[in-house]
Parts: C-alpha cells; structure tokens; sequence
C-alpha cells in the first residue's frame, strides 16, 4: 500500500459518503474548516491499494515553538470528538482474517509517515464502530477507551419509550400536556449564547470555541447542521441543541438546563429521537458519556453504551507539554492566550 496527500474534494467527499465509518466530521470542507479556525496544518491522507483508495485519514500539525503536534482530530473541547480511520465501503463485510491484514497494511504506511514527522505528541481518536486497534498496539502506541450513548432507532417507538427511566417518562408526559413549540433553525446565536454562558461559569475550566467556526460549519452544511429551539406557549426559550443528520443522527451540543425550567430539556430530546426514527437514521447518538456530571441525565435515554477507541505516543516533551497544558494553563484566561480559536 502507499500512503499520499489526497488533495481532490471529491474523491474525498465520494468515499466518505460510501464508508461505513464516514461521519460529517470526515467530510472535506468540516476538515478544512477545523484546520482553519485551529491554525493546525491539514493533512489530508489516503492510503491506496495500487490505483484503489482503500482509506482517508485527516491528520493535523502544528509545530509550536519547536513541539510538534500530529493530531486526529485536533483537540476541541469534545466539539470534534473523534475522526480517525474512514476505511472503504466493503471493510465491513470483509472475514476477520482480511479485515486484519488491511489494517496492518493501513498501520504500517500511516506509522511510517508518523516516525517520518517525528511529532513529540500524536493522538489518533478513532470513530464508534471502528475499535480494532491491535496493528498499532503491536507497533507500541498507547491505547485508551472512550464512551459514547446511542439508540437503536430500529426498534419500534414505544420500545424506545419503554427503556426510558420511568421518572424520565413521566416528566415527558407532564411536558407534552404544556403544550410546546419545536423549531428548527441553522442560526446558532441563540444556543451559543446559552453555551458562553455556560462556559463562563467558574467551575467550568474551558472556554468556548469561536463562534465563527461553527458559523462556517453551518454555511458549509446546511442540510446536515441544525440547531433545534424549544419555545413553551409564551414564546419563551426552554432548550436548545444542535445535531448532525448525516448517517446517523448524533446529539452534538447542548445547552445546560434553562432556570426555571422543568423538564424542557427531556422533552426536547424526546422530539428529537421521535424526528430522526421517522427520518430513516438507524443510529441517534448522544455524544457526552465520558462527562461525568452528565452522565445520569444522559443514561436515562439511552439503551445502548459503544465505545470507540483511541491510540496515542509521546515522548518525553510531548508528555510533559500534555501535564503542563492539564494542570498549569488550564486556566480560561491563561489558555485564550495560548489556544488562538477560542472566544
């Protein structure tokens, strides 16, 4: 196999769109976009099979006073939670014996080119469903587990319902009697607003990325961003989220629950699940396992736990900038000073 810069948008955008694991993280303007408004290098890799493309993986660089950085994807506060590996349409059908001789063939060329940028810091943050990572164990990258909450959205909707906590479907029902309005939008103002404010909080220890990205974002995709605004019978704003709708419907951002209000937030993730099974997605994603705060929310919706993977190496300096950045400039004040694409 031969790794190369894959520098076309739609051969990029065709093979995402036919993968399996591609999600509108992968898609060629959501990575030029992240680059842009991180400051990072974009390297656009693909790893081919003679003349066939058998693999994208979009890494990013960023040299930082003389520390280099090889990230996929770039870290955003859980904004991008993972991108990693696109592998080809057929990957999945493949036998077990096959499927491993790809990947070692895809964790060869990609180390190779590691070694080659010798960064002090790489992370590799693969998608759900893409979790077998032996071929970089063997080649000495560190692994690390991380949760994701999802629906299986083929199931009838009244079984959905039923794996609710009761306490959850009751305060739906009390919810569904106040009569409530659901709009959709591609205006983030409003739900930013509510993220900032959020943010600015001082237990929370990181600030908001620029309003600008996600501005693009949905310039970029209108289709497949929406921001979703609750509005009771005064008109009032009770809850607001964002998603992607693009091979599955994944629960990106949302707002901390509204003062004075009840179970708004409940309901409007309700509406939500009831919208994307009606719309064909098999799979509603509600990113946010790996938060502890928001864990007992969250779980009350969700029947199913997936987890998807992560692989990494550092050296000495790499290790030492990863402590540093943790527990020194984990400061809001200090980090907008160091990190350019935050507010």
């Amino acid at each position: 196999m031969v790794l190369k810069l894959v520098n076309d948008r739609e051969i990029w955008d065709l093979f995402v769109d036919a993968s399996p694991h591609g999600l509108l993280f992968h898609k060629w303007d959501y990575i030029t976009i992240t680059a842009q408004h991180t400051g990072y290098r974009l390297l656009p890799y693909g790893v081919y099979k003679g003349e066939e493309l058998v693999c994208l993986v979009p890494l990013y660089f960023k040299n930082v006073h003389g520390m280099k950085m090889l990230f996929s994807p770039p870290p955003m506060q859980a904004v991008v939670p993972y991108q990693g590996l696109v592998l080809e349409k057929g990957f999945d059908r493949l036998k077990l014996g096959k499927k491993e001789a790809a990947m070692d063939l895809v964790a060869a060329d990609l180390s190779a080119e590691i070694e080659a940028i010798a960064p002090h810091y790489f992370s590799l943050i693969l998608v759900p469903g893409c979790i077998d990572v032996l071929q970089f164990l063997w080649r000495g990258y560190a692994p690390k587990v991380h949760y994701t909450y999802t629906i299986d959205l083929s199931r009838p909707i009244e079984t959905i319902q039923g794996d609710f906590h009761y306490k959850l479907r009751n305060k739906i029902r009390r919810a569904e009697k106040a009569g409530m309005d659901l709009v959709r939008s591609t205006d983030v103002s409003l739900l930013y607003t509510s993220l900032v404010e959020r943010f600015s909080q001082p237990e929370m220890k990181i600030p908001m990325v620029s309003k600008r990205y996600f501005e693009d974002l949905f310039r970029a995709y209108p289709e497949h961003l929406a921001t979703y605004y609750l509005y009771d019978r005064e008109g009032a704003l009770t809850g607001a989220v964002a998603t992607q709708e693009y091979h599955r419907f994944l629960l990106w951002m949302g707002t901390p629950r509204l003062e004075g209000v009840q179970a708004e937030n409940e309901y409007l993730q309700w509406l939500l699940v009831q919208r994307a099974q009606s719309e064909g997605y098999r799979t509603f994603e509600n990113i946010g396992a790996n938060t502890p705060e928001l864990n007992s929310f969250k779980s009350r919706f969700c029947s199913d736990l997936e987890i998807y993977m992560e692989v990494s190496q550092k050296d000495r300096v790499g290790a030492l900038a990863e402590w540093a950045y943790s527990s020194i400039i984990n400061k809001p004040w200090l980090k907008r000073r160091v990190v350019p694409y935050i507010e």
